[in-house]
């Protein structure tokens, strides 16, 4: 008797939810069948909120804002030799975004995880594949080390390893990965150009542009980290601190075209990318 109660229960919910259906709209209907119930998915407003739902693509947004305000800070105090109230509110800025972006990527290392599978099918160059994850994953593991030790989660004697200051650390690793990640991306760009010129059905060929312009976005941004890392580190071949921040600005531009580019197809229809890599 308690199945059948259950069962009929369950029969009744199901015929409910089919009423609800049927007295839907056609386009709330195909909406609801899809799990979607957005009415401008199609737009940019639409697009630009799927993309704002993304914690990545906010955190690199972050990242124009944090050195853009930076650029102009400087600008202001050494160019222009403006002294007034708005060098301190760009710098105050700068400097809170740069805490919100390393809380965001708390954890990042965890995602890497995911590339094990790719990476053990890789014939021609194993061992240059297998230390561009060991890179990415020190690289995420000593900036999480450096914002548990500079934001309080730690005491600060946990910041200083071997006599060397954590951020230092960091930083050392994210320049030795930036030029891991900029060889491996030149094979991943060999072979995708390959993938295009043999390419001859339209629809996979669009899928391909996208992927090869996300890989031409992430040379840019791993050369101008690369570069801003060695500055911050003081390498006498380093840029100086005007060039280093401009660095900065054009690796965060090119961060956020990369998430734009990942993410931007699952976020609405009738997006036809250009072929020209850089300006897609």
């Amino acid at each position: 008797q308690y199945l059948q109660r259950v069962g009929t229960c369950a029969i009744h919910i199901r015929a409910k939810r089919q009423r609800e259906r049927v007295s839907l709209s056609p386009r709330l209907l195909e909406r609801y069948s899809h799990k979607e119930m957005s009415y401008y998915d199609g737009t940019w407003i639409g697009k630009m909120d799927a993309l704002g739902k993304k914690t990545e693509w906010r955190e690199k947004t972050g990242k124009v804002i944090q050195y853009g305000a930076k650029l102009a800070a400087y600008v202001l105090e050494n160019d222009m030799e403006y002294e007034g109230e708005a060098i301190k509110r760009l710098k105050g800025l700068s400097k809170l975004v740069s805490a919100s972006r390393k809380i965001f990527k708390l954890g990042k290392f965890l995602k890497h995880f995911e590339d094990i599978d790719d990476i053990a099918e890789e014939k021609a160059y194993p061992g240059l594949f297998w230390l561009d994850f060991v890179m990415n994953m020190a690289k995420d593991l000593t900036e999480n080390m450096e914002t548990v030790a500079k934001y309080g989660f730690l005491p600060k004697s946990y910041g200083t390893i071997m006599g060397r200051k954590v951020d230092d650390i960091a930083d050392f690793t994210k320049m030795c990965q930036c030029a891991v990640s900029f060889v491996v991306t030149l094979i991943e760009i060999g072979r995708m150009e390959d993938k295009i010129a043999r390419c001859n059905d339209p629809s996979k060929l669009k899928k391909l542009h996208l992927k090869n312009s996300f890989l031409y976005w992430a040379q840019i941004k791993y050369f101008t980290d690369g570069l801003k890392c060695a500055a911050s580190l003081g390498y006498s071949w380093a840029p100086n601190k005007r060039f280093a921040i401009i660095c900065g600005l054009m690796a965060g531009i090119a961060d956020a075209r990369k998430q734009t580019l990942k993410n931007w197809d699952k976020s609405g229809k009738g997006y036809t990318p250009s072929i020209d890599p850089y300006l897609l």
